[in-house]
């Protein structure tokens, strides 16, 4: 048996366990590896998703752990690795919070999200390699347990039990294209996109022409507005070539994010003019 490759591997199952039980139990005195003192440094995960709220003090931690404590405080640092999407203005880290205190096993690294830099829809990613901790060596790198990725959006917490998902049925307040409806009246499933934030449903489109789809629509919900993220092509055609699409409005629709009984969606139906649009359509989601 090779017993320093048994000894390091016995030290991964350490570390993961002693970043579990430290929320749990916090021990009071030094304690040292029985195999010499060695400690193993590691984000306990390699990725999580941060919804940023508007508070202003919208924050998330990145737990880095030992498999040993030490009597004395252990810096950590960490750097931004160049495949991060995320601009330096959308999140803060607390440089404070760079350490693993005498007696402990992690460092709680806190990232404050900054709600107003943060793209309106979508997700940016910012992502940390584990560069050194004192008295630690790294984990293996080939675990993936160095770097760690932070998912960050926008989003305003529903409240007084609204979740905006469910069966809707679909009414159209402002027609499209020839005076008809772009989607047809009657009851979806609005479910949950890529995030919290996002929604989505399946349902006909243009019925007055004999109905096409099944066609997949989505939308987020962003701090009180109905946000249509981007442009999308419903397949179908009135020239032969050009395809007619349906993109963002000129103004958003608003929702009461503690009311999810109905809300509205504003679009934009054919803004290239295929079909002769560039219409602003509204349509009224009312919960069944």
């Amino acid at each position: 048996m090779n017993l320093k490759r048994y000894s390091m591997k016995r030290l991964v199952y350490i570390i993961a366990f002693m970043v579990l039980a430290v929320s749990c139990d916090r021990n009071t005195g030094a304690i040292y590896d029985v195999e010499n003192g060695v400690a193993l440094a590691a984000f306990n995960r390699n990725v999580q998703t941060f919804p940023v709220d508007d508070s202003g003090n919208s924050f998330t931690e990145i737990i880095v752990g030992v498999s040993t404590v030490s009597d004395v405080d252990r810096s950590v640092s960490v750097s931004i690795d160049p495949a991060s999407t995320a601009d330096p203005s959308e999140y803060t880290i607390d440089p404070a919070s760079l350490v693993i205190p005498a007696g402990e096993y992690v460092a709680r690294v806190k990232l404050t999200g900054n709600f107003l830099n943060i793209p309106e829809t979508g997700q940016t990613q910012v992502i940390l390699n584990l560069d050194s901790v004192d008295g630690a060596i790294l984990d293996d790198p080939v675990t993936g347990r160095l770097s760690h990725r932070v998912n960050l959006f926008r989003f305003c917490p529903f409240t007084n039990g609204s979740n905006f998902l469910g069966a809707y049925e679909i009414s159209t307040v402002v027609t499209g294209i020839f005076g008809v409806e772009t989607f047809s009246s009657g009851v979806v499933t609005l479910t949950e996109g890529a995030t919290v934030a996002d929604r989505e449903f399946i349902s006909g489109v243009y019925p007055a022409f004999g109905g096409f789809g099944p066609f997949t629509f989505g939308f987020s919900l962003i701090c009180g507005e109905v946000v249509v993220p981007s442009t999308v092509s419903t397949g179908l055609t009135c020239d032969g070539t050009a395809a007619l699409v349906i993109s963002p409005p000129d103004t958003n629709a608003t929702y009461d994010g503690s009311d999810d009984s109905s809300f509205t969606i504003n679009f934009t139906d054919d803004p290239n003019g295929t079909c002769g649009g560039g219409i602003q359509v509204t349509i009224l989601m009312t919960k069944v």
